[in-house]
């Protein structure tokens, strides 16, 4: 899949189309965004279902499928936008299940169903039956057919729903309802105001600081120069008693609509928008390429003196702030970053690419303008009083652009067509820093079937027949990253047969990025057939003569494909004397070049090596390449000429290693650094197939690395209490993952590990 434009902060779908953020909670130890999706379809054309991202930490997004789909007849046009109550030990989500009849309706005052409609989940992921609540026969008479978006909260043990809603008079109105559950709502109330159009859509309901605010979208408003500029917009009211105060738009640029806010652990409001539009002039060009849309920044609202709103950018974005530099007029900067700009003249610019931000003091104009680059967006102002600072958050394909502490923002999409571009300040100061979030484990090298036997403990000869499963050591660490809710892609070829589909679906199922996997008529996807002989070791038989990965050449390697590398991982079965080589040669040095740490297990296959020593040269070829070094105890052998690896150790430290890790089967594992060494040992299980336990226990490693934070320079020092749980996770990972068949679908998820 082609990646120009795809996002490095901001939530997307992997295909199809995305609008309206859902659901939003924290719950389980993770922040949940769900979303409206129609997948297989750019332009949106399929019927509405939920999709589902988790994080951790606000930055790090990892996509987990579809959740909710129309599937009862109350919600058998789509499922539609609605919210999320967490719960100590489950989610409660409303939505707005639509149905559309056949008819000669008008599909306003009739022919149309808007069902408020209740799920459970004790995970997140895993829908209870669904439950329906509310129909339009138990809306009030003077509504039309056009309620929905139940936005759901508790207050002092009492549930509140207020839902957006068109009169059958063409006003917008936003209804409440009481309980003291969900199946007890009853209307009580109704927020409106004269000649704000005629829906009002995405209510939400929410307090801040002790002020209570009601956000909503009406459509139909008329369009002006400094307001309402859009075709659609949003924005909020101040509330007091039932009385609606000062409606203020939350975004002034070209994309924002039907924002929803929840709270953080830490007692933040966070808002998440769509960053996206219906039925305005301007596209998206990645339409031709899958997809369209995708999700704001979260962003903490806060308010200011005077009684508004202000938001700005999560604090989160400070952890990945590279240092920031001055800007003298013209600087080139690779996306994604952000700019800084105070002290304004009487006139002032500051330019990326294609899209400019100008400042005339004279008429207090700000004004957003783009070219061509903007597919169809020209202009957006803003008229203020003053002009004391702007951040701009600049992605792959988007700027959000905060001004004056957050009073005001404008959100765009832009599609540069260089990754790297041109940043000018012009009657400003200004600062400018990379923004590098590394959350991605990237392997490069075979993914090939393993053909597993039906019996162990037995020769090659002897096996009755085998199995088909996917496997290939660098596609498995990739695997085992992901299942723990890691982002994880892999880099290799596979052939244009049924064999490299199976690899293609494995790795998908187990959330791994396959959009860097190319496919070759030249070769056939590589096979391996296993045994396991009685003393428990696994024997392998392969097919590559060559294989279709062997052929992967360096020139297929670009920056993109190493987008948001923590750790680069690797093998040496793909360094032997043919393409693939050079390949792992040009991803190394775009992973160095990032920052990402670069992890070598060599996972020695002899039977693919006519000659040994060679082998042995080319381990020590790449060896000083990488910061991480895991190797078995079989292996150090071979590789270093001594058993002990105390005398091992200082031939190995060499180059960039900075980290060595010593694997040791049933009895644990080791890790050495300059700040000393520490050892885990192996909780005692029953081995049915040990079949990829070695890449699971890496690549648990690495995720257990990964969330603590630890970086490529922080390794050569790793305190030895860190080492030590990574160690212990690992260990726990490959001990579950030993006791199923196969490679990746034995590995475990983080709630098994828990």
């Amino acid at each position: 899949m082609d990646r120009r434009w795809r996002q490095n902060l901001h939530i997307e779908a992997p295909e199809g189309w995305l609008n309206d953020p859902n659901g939003l909670c924290y719950f389980d130890g993770l922040y949940h965004v769900y979303f409206q999706y129609s997948p297989g379809t750019p332009k949106g054309e399929a019927t509405r279902c939920w999709g589902h991202y988790v994080s951790p930490d606000l930055l790090s997004w990892k996509y987990k499928g579809i959740v909710l789909y129309p599937d009862i007849p109350e919600d058998r046009d789509g499922v539609f936008s609605g919210s999320a109550v967490t719960f100590e030990d489950h989610i409660g989500f409303f939505y707005t299940g639509n149905v559309m009849e056949e008819g000669p309706y008008d599909y306003v005052l009739e022919g149309r169903g808007a069902n408020v409609i209740s799920v459970t989940s004790s995970d997140g992921d895993v829908m209870s039956s669904k439950k329906v609540l509310l129909k339009n026969s138990d809306y009030p008479d003077f509504c039309s057919c056009h309620v929905r978006d139940p936005k759901v909260w508790t207050e002092d043990g009492i549930y509140k729903m207020v839902l957006g809603a068109r009169t059958k008079d063409d006003k917008g109105c936003v209804l409440l309802y009481e309980g003291s559950s969900p199946d007890s709502f009853k209307y009580a109330g109704c927020f409106s105001v004269p000649d704000m159009g005629y829906m009002w859509e995405c209510p939400d309901m929410f307090t801040v600081d002790g002020r209570k605010f009601l956000a909503l979208c009406p459509q139909g408003t008329e369009r002006g120069e400094y307001k309402f500029q859009n075709i659609f917009h949003s924005g909020y009211f101040t509330v007091d008693g039932d009385k609606l105060n000062d409606f203020e738009e939350f975004d002034y640029g070209f994309d924002f609509y039907a924002p929803q806010t929840f709270a953080a652990p830490d007692g933040r409001r966070l808002l998440i928008g769509w960053m996206g539009i219906g039925d305005d002039s301007y596209s998206n060009p990645t339409v031709e390429l899958g997809w369209q849309h995708c999700l704001t920044l979260p962003r903490e609202l806060t308010v200011s003196p005077e009684g508004r709103l202000l938001q700005n950018p999560i604090r989160e974005l400070d952890n990945i702030k590279c240092a920031s530099k001055k800007m003298g007029g013209e600087v080139w900067e690779s996306l994604p970053f952000e700019v800084n700009a105070s002290d304004f003249a009487d006139k002032a610019s500051l330019t990326i690419s294609g899209a400019s931000v100008t400042w005339d003091k004279e008429s207090g104009v700000l004004s957003l303008k783009l070219n061509e680059e903007g597919y169809g967006r020209s202009v957006r102002n803003l008229k203020l009083d003053s002009l004391g600072n702007i951040r701009i958050i600049a992605d792959r394909s988007s700027l959000e652009i905060y001004i004056n502490n957050g009073l005001y923002v404008m959100s765009t999409r832009f599609y540069p067509e260089y990754r790297q571009v041109k940043v000018t300040a012009e009657g400003v100061l200004a600062e400018i820093a990379s923004l590098r979030l590394n959350d991605t484990l990237i392997a490069i090298g075979e993914a090939l079937i393993d053909f597993i036997p039906d019996r162990k403990g037995c020769e090659f000869y002897e096996v009755g027949s085998f199995s088909p499963a996917a496997g290939g050591a660098p596609a498995n660490v990739c695997g085992a990253f992901s299942k723990l809710g890691g982002k994880a892609r892999m880099i290799t070829q596979l052939g244009k047969d049924p064999f490299g589909d199976v690899i293609t679906r494995t790795l998908e199922e187990a959330g791994v990025d396959t959009s860097c996997i190319r496919y070759t008529s030249e070769a056939n996807t590589a096979l391996a057939f296993v045994s396991h002989t009685v003393d428990g070791k696994s024997t392998y038989s392969f097919y590559r003569n060559p294989s279709a990965d062997m052929l992967f050449e360096a020139s297929s390697v670009t920056s993109d494909m190493l987008d948001g590398c923590y750790a680069l991982h690797f093998c040496s079965v793909s360094l032997g004397d043919f393409p693939m080589k050079d390949a792992h040669r040009a991803a190394i040095t775009i992973a160095r070049r990032q920052g990402a740490i670069v992890s070598f297990d060599p996972n020695l296959r002899f039977m693919l090596w006519d000659d040994r020593e060679e082998l042995k040269r080319v381990i020590w070829e790449f060896i000083p390449d990488c910061d991480i070094l895991k190797i078995s105890d079989e292996e150090l052998e071979f590789i270093t000429g001594t058993s002990v690896i105390e005398e091992a150790l200082p031939l190995l430290f060499t180059g960039s290693v900075k980290l060595v890790i010593l694997t040791k089967g049933k009895d644990g594992a080791s890790a050495y650094c300059s700040a000393g060494s520490v050892s885990s040992s192996c909780p005692e299980v029953k081995a049915v197939d040990t079949t990829g336990a070695g890449d699971g226990f890496i690549g648990s490693f690495l995720w257990k690395l990964r969330s603590l934070g630890v970086s490529r320079e922080d390794l050569a020092a790793c305190p030895l209490s860190v080492l030590s749980g990574c160690l212990d996770f690992a260990n726990r990972f490959s001990a579950i993952s030993v006791q199923r068949k196969g490679a990746i679908p034995s590995y475990p998820s983080l709630r098994e590990i828990k």
